[in-house]
């Protein structure tokens, strides 16, 4: 009896979260997109709701509320010039300046980001579009030549309104 055996398998290590150009931003040449080099990312969980409903005598559970996303979290190898800190910190302060207007503003501030999950031979096999998303936390970066490390790594927590997943992109 013949084995099947799948040699192109989805792999934790293959991805790569590439943003559009960012509001507020002066880093990138008009036509460029920032891709983070992201060792790490969580897909955030989907939850809804069930509430419970008397019917018939009995108890059913229905859905409570909208889909509600959770929020998305990244660790990055920081670039040896900072550019993709950079990028990400001149977004936070370009919100925070705008803050009193946010509502109006909102479209400035929050773009449409693609995850892009490879197989081993760094085809795309699936997508992860996160729509209007903005980072709300820029983790810290630990400069220490006693840790051993020879990179730097930073991390950063996004919002974001819902995800669609696209496939054979």
């Amino acid at each position: 009896m013949p084995v099947n055996v799948e040699l192109n398998k989805a792999s934790p290590s293959n991805f790569e979260l590439s943003f559009p150009l960012l509001p507020g931003q002066t880093m990138l040449h008009a036509n460029d997109e920032l891709i983070l080099n992201i060792y790490g990312v969580v897909l955030p969980a989907l939850n809804i709701s069930a509430l419970e409903q008397d019917w018939q005598g009995t108890k059913r559970k229905i859905a409570g509320s909208p889909a509600e996303f959770e929020i998305l979290t990244t660790q990055f190898i920081v670039d040896a010039a900072f550019k993709n800190w950079k990028v990400l910190y001149n977004w936070m302060t370009y919100i925070a300046n705008n803050k009193d207007k946010m509502m109006e503003f909102y479209d400035r501030y929050a773009v449409d980001v693609s995850l892009r999950i490879l197989d081993n031979f760094n085809n795309s096999i699936l997508g992860i579009n996160f729509k209007g998303m903005w980072p709300t936390n820029l983790q810290e970066v630990s400069f220490s030549h006693k840790e051993g490390e020879v990179q730097l790594e930073g991390g950063c927590t996004f919002v974001f309104d819902y995800y669609e997943v696209v496939e054979n992109i």
